[in-house]
This record gives C-alpha cells, structure tokens and sequence, in this order.
C-alpha cells in the first residue's frame, strides 16, 4: 500500500460481515495465524483486523497488523455489555478512554476471611515503576471527530473497561461502574489502546450494547450490525476531514 492505512480492529466476523460489503478491491490475507481484510473506502486505503476474543488474541494480531500496514489510525469497534442503567441493548459508547478491568489487586484477608472482590482495587503494574492506576485516552482528534458526528441511536460518551472477563454479579458490574464510571466492558479494547499508546498510533473505539444484566436485557451479538454502518460512515468522514 502507497499510503498508510487506517486499521479497523474486530474481534468476531459478525462484527464486520456488514462492513466488508462496502469496501472496494477487497483482498483476503492470514498472517500469523490472523485473518486481515485490505481494500479501499473513497479511494483510501483501510485494513481490517479480525482479531477473534480476548486480550491475549486483540494483542497478537494489532501487532501483526501495525508491524505488517503501519497503520495511520486505529479504530476498535464492536459490542460489549453494559455497566450502567443508561444504556440499553443497541445503544452505543464513544470510547474517551479505556482502563483494565482484569488488572487488580485485592485486599489482604486471612485465611476463612472470604473473598470480597468490592474491595479489589484496579492497578496497572509496571515494570521499574510505582504500580498505578492508568487509563488510556482516545485521539483527540478522532474523538472530535465523533462527537460532531454523533450515531442516530442513543450513546453516552465515557469509559470503557476491559478484560478477559464476562461480569455477572449485579454487585461487582456497578462498583465497577460507581468508583471507575465504567459504562460497558468487553475483551480486547486494553490492549488495542496499550499497543497503540507505546507506538504513539492514534486510536479511538466504538462499542455497541449487546446486553445489560442491570437491566435484564439479555446478549444479543447481532446488534453489531448496526455499529458496522456508523463506523462506516465515521470512516468516511476521517478520510475527508483529515486524510
């Protein structure tokens, strides 16, 4: 490719089945194991990562893909579940930031003490440095971008948590949601916005609510077709505004 493109990261092919119709001269690779999709939108080159789930996988393949298409921006999408009452099944989330919700260190208690993961606190720990908490803040521009250019459904901007982890216990979702005003959890984001923050690669995501236990509202993996559109069209509107 002539000029750098902009890398999409997926983790499921339902994820992208939609969006992979709209793009021209489109070419089908593995590399390492990982499925990339290259072609064009508005003349503009644009590569597809389809990752597959978890942190341990979104890592792997982002590397083959920055190492394989130095990409010029990094855009994660996909669905996730809700950590707040705000959000519904097929709402939407403009990722601010991103923060590890598998990264943590519990309280000591002694032996017969229990288990009380309210009380574990979020930590990054680093190598030659005091352990912290971090988070990783979207491209300022690329966040622009899309709060002038807001989704048709109804979306809330904020934090989004992650981690190989699938939260079920009502208590545990909203103690994440009360102390770190996390809004939706999934699988790979972390990594995508670690990876990208080291190679200093813009980055930004998009998550579609799939599920909300708060709400009883069960998963529903189909509603990422209607985020394939949006990204879509934010890619569009990247490639006129800034490429």
């Amino acid at each position: 490719m002539e000029k750098s493109p902009i890398l999409l990261q997926v983790a499921m092919e339902v994820e992208c089945s939609c969006l992979l119709k709209k793009i021209d001269h489109l070419v089908k690779r593995e590399i390492g194991g990982y499925l990339f999709y290259e072609g064009m939108i508005r003349n503009y080159p644009v590569v597809i990562s389809l990752s597959q789930v978890g942190l341990i996988e979104a890592s792997s393949s982002l590397t083959i893909g920055i190492e394989n298409y130095h990409p010029i921006a990094i855009i994660n999408y996909g669905i996730a579940g809700a950590t707040t009452k705000e959000l519904h099944v097929s709402d939407m989330v403009i990722g601010t930031n991103c923060v590890n919700i598998n990264s943590y260190k519990s309280s000591f208690s002694p032996a017969l003490g229990g288990v009380h993961p309210d009380k574990w606190e979020l930590l990054t720990f680093l190598s030659g440095e005091t352990d912290r908490f971090l988070s990783y803040s979207s491209d300022e521009k690329l966040l622009a971008l899309a709060l002038g250019n807001p989704p048709k459904t109804n979306y809330l901007c904020g934090t989004i948590g992650s981690g190989d982890v699938w939260n079920q216990e009502v208590d545990r979702v909203l103690f994440l949601n009360e102390k770190y005003h996390i809004l939706c959890e999934d699988m790979e984001s972390i990594s995508t916005y670690t990876i990208a923050h080291h190679r200093d690669i813009p980055v930004i995501s998009f998550k579609m609510i799939s599920d909300n236990l708060l709400l009883g509202e069960e998963y529903d993996r189909e509603v990422g077709i209607y985020l394939q559109e949006y990204v879509f069209s934010y890619v569009e509107k990247l490639i006129g505004n800034f490429l």
